[in-house]
């Protein structure tokens, strides 16, 4: 998706995120291979090496072990799997849908207008419902605001709880540790990091015990069946290598979204960016506006040439008042913001020429 002053600037990276180039070479070098991993030929054998090292690759991107890998369709998939292998859930209130709608005999975590989860709540609602999974997000993708992790997961460990995290958000944009954060089990997704939609990965520690959601041939360890996707996979793989590389530099993203929301706000006073003082990914502007609906707001924009979103895209392309913003108390704002979110392909100028197509149409 190449920018030219013809074609949409793309600001919607926390729904997708366009293929890298790197990736797409990978893609044509293996696309026409015969690979099944389960085969005991050559090309078999060929497969399974493969996917050993695309594996390799993507723990050392997360800091987890190859073997605690279970590849998967995507971060729904993966959220689904786990939750679904539980019986009584407590999640946070501002989880994405996969989360929300997997989790079974849920209660819910309360969110303070600063987007964080209520530690005191969690504690409290551990000891009142006694579940055996707890879940919360590492970053919302819509506000952004980053969760207190470490501090979940000591709280749910002093009740021997299970401790699950939806990572999709994070990764790529943030350095992400499974192994030092103490979790048991997190998911994350290819297609948010400049890979191939369709494939993703739910990191679940050796200790930890689930039940399948698809079985049959066996496949990642009979943890989940059915023909891996190859092509799929490597295309993750390269996706993780070229992420790490950039995560190097990660904290000169939050510079530039500094400079990009203060000269948005100066441009506009009426409006307001959502938690602007809090911890949050360095690619993630939610921004209000008093007068205009989001759905107006999106729709200008596009005819403007500026592809960005109302929250999350995993509604069938619905606009509904955000969840997530009536979650953290602000109810007046859930249905008149939109989310500015960036990555690897924009550069300053396209966030420069979002503020000024913004303050025409304000």
């Amino acid at each position: 998706m190449k920018k030219n002053n013809n074609m949409s600037v793309y600001l919607d990276y926390n729904a997708t995120s366009p293929m890298r180039d790197a990736v797409k070479k990978t893609l044509v070098s293996i696309i026409d291979s015969p690979a099944n991993a389960s085969s005991i030929h050559s090309h078999g054998r060929l497969a399974k090496k493969l996917l050993d090292e695309a594996r390799l690759d993507i723990s050392e991107l997360v800091n987890c072990n190859p073997d605690e890998i279970i590849f998967t369709s995507g971060g729904t998939e993966s959220n689904t799997t786990i939750l679904k292998s539980h019986t009584k859930a407590l999640v946070s209130s501002i989880e994405h849908d996969a989360v929300l709608k997997s989790a079974n005999n849920p209660n819910y975590i309360k969110v303070g207008k600063n987007g964080q989860v209520d530690l005191n709540d969690l504690e409290e609602k551990i000891k009142i419902y006694n579940p055996d999974i707890v879940s919360v997000m590492w970053a919302n993708n819509e506000t952004g605001v980053i969760q207190p992790i470490n501090e979940v997961v000591a709280i749910a460990k002093k009740y021997d709880t299970h401790t699950h995290c939806d990572a999709v958000q994070a990764i790529g944009k943030i350095p992400i540790n499974f192994h030092n954060s103490g979790l048991d089990s997190m998911s994350i997704s290819s297609h948010k990091i400049g890979g191939p939609s369709g494939v993703g990965a739910l990191i679940i520690d050796k200790n930890s015990k689930f039940i399948p959601l698809i079985i049959g041939g066996g496949q990642e360890k009979g943890r989940r069946s059915g023909t891996e996707n190859f092509i799929g996979i490597l295309g993750f793989s390269c996706a993780a290598k070229e992420v790490k590389k950039e995560l190097k530099n990660y904290q000169e993203n939050y510079l530039k979204r500094k400079a990009f929301e203060e000269k948005l706000l100066n441009n506009n006073p009426k409006s307001k960016i959502i938690c602007f003082n809090e911890d949050r990914l360095p690619n993630t502007t939610a921004i209000y506006n008093p007068v205009m609906p989001s759905e107006t707001q999106v729709i200008k924009l596009d005819l403007m040439g500026f592809s960005v979103s109302a929250g999350s895209a995993c509604s069938s392309g619905k606009i509904n008042k955000s969840h997530v913003l009536k979650s953290m108390g602000l109810d007046w704002a859930s249905n008149n913001t939109i989310r500015i979110s960036y990555g690897w392909q924009n550069n300053n100028n396209d966030l420069d020429r979002f503020v000024d197509a913004y303050k025409k149409f304000v």
